[in-house]
Order: structure tokens, then C-alpha cells, then sequence
């Protein structure tokens, strides 16, 4: 073998070598990108069953106002918070009497849930227990039957005291790198 055979050779290996690398780390990617997206699809899928289930439960009350407030909103209710923010009382199933909920978003990007049961009125006490995480957004708006508002009231005095939303419109985005948005809206049957 002379040294040019030899050269060719290493050549030819190097570049086989080189794409057979450059596939490996291409395939690699895409595995990732798509188990992330898979991941991504079913943390939105369930979130989105979690609020239709106790969003459609929701009651109208006095004591137990559907409260909603937008990230743009001076103080927040829950502490922590830095999007929008949902609290109401519903009939969930498999509960005894009312049960408050609430969800809202921290600045690390996870989705808290409040839960309080029996409901006492004040959505400062009860349990909270991370539902989600590598939430970037959580944007909400409520269909008052004419228009999308970007908050509700449903405290005495307010514009919609005593109310519910006829729909609430749910805009949820996963990821801080490459965020992706997942949208649905939520029917309140018993406003």
C-alpha cells in the first residue's frame, strides 16, 4: 500500500465517520424536540380537563365571588403571582358541599392549584399543590354574553357581582425556550 492509497482511505473513513456523527446528533435532536412536544401536548391536554371539569362546576355566591385578575393588575391575590390569576367555588365531583379553587403562576413557571374544602370564603387559606410547570403564560379573558373581558368581579359592588362568566377563554403556554401556545374555552353552564 503506498501513502496515497493510505491517505484516500483515512480520507474516506473521516468523511463517513463525520456524516454518520452529524446523522446520530440530528436524529438525536429531533427524538428530543419531539418528546417535548408530546410532553408538552399532554401537560396542556390535562390542564385543560382539570379547568373544563371544575370550571363547569362553578356556583355563584355572595360569599364565594368568581374572582379574576389580570397579570396587568397592581397586587395579586396569591402570593407569588406573576400572570393571571382565577379564583371561584364549584360542586366538584366526588367532593362534599362547595370546594374553592384557584390557579395562578409563579415567576419559576409553575401552575398552582388552590384547594380549600369545606369553602370558608377566604381564598388565603386552604392547600395549594403544584399542577403544572414550565408554564411561561397563563393569559385568561371571561365572556360576559356581549363582549371578552380581561378580568371579573364577582364581589358585592362590582360589575358583575353575584355572576359567572358565560365562558372563560384559556390561553396556556408551555416552554420558556420555544414556547408553544395551547388555547380552549371553558362553557360555564350554570352562569
Amino acid at each position: 500500500m503506498s501513502l496515497a492509497e493510505m491517505l484516500v482511505a483515512l480520507t474516506i473513513l473521516v468523511i463517513v465517520t463525520a456524516s454518520t456523527v452529524l446523522m446520530f446528533r440530528s436524529i438525536t435532536r429531533a427524538w428530543r424536540t419531539g418528546e417535548l412536544r408530546t410532553e408538552r401536548y399532554q401537560q396542556a391536554r390535562l390542564l385543560f380537563d382539570l379547568f373544563e371539569r371544575e370550571l363547569t362546576s362553578a356556583v355563584a355566591n355572595a360569599r364565594y365571588p368568581f374572582i379574576a385578575r389580570d397579570a396587568a393588575d397592581v397586587a395579586p391575590r396569591q402570593e407569588g403571582s406573576t400572570q393571571d390569576e382565577l379564583l371561584f367555588v364549584g360542586t366538584l365531583p366526588g367532593r362534599a358541599g362547595l370546594v374553592e379553587r384557584a390557579y395562578w403562576v409563579v415567576e419559576d413557571g409553575t401552575l398552582y392549584c388552590h384547594d380549600d374544602e369545606p369553602a370558608d370564603g377566604d381564598y388565603a387559606t386552604g392547600e395549594r399543590e403544584a399542577c403544572g410547570r414550565d408554564v411561561a403564560g397563563l393569559e385568561l379573558s371571561f365572556y360576559d354574553g356581549t363582549a371578552w373581558l380581561p378580568r371579573w368581579d364577582g364581589q358585592a359592588g362590582a360589575a358583575q357581582a353575584g355572576q359567572l362568566p358565560n365562558a372563560v377563554r384559556i390561553t396556556l403556554t408551555l416552554g420558556r425556550q420555544r414556547p408553544e401556545s395551547f388555547e380552549t374555552v371553558v362553557h360555564v353552564p350554570t352562569s
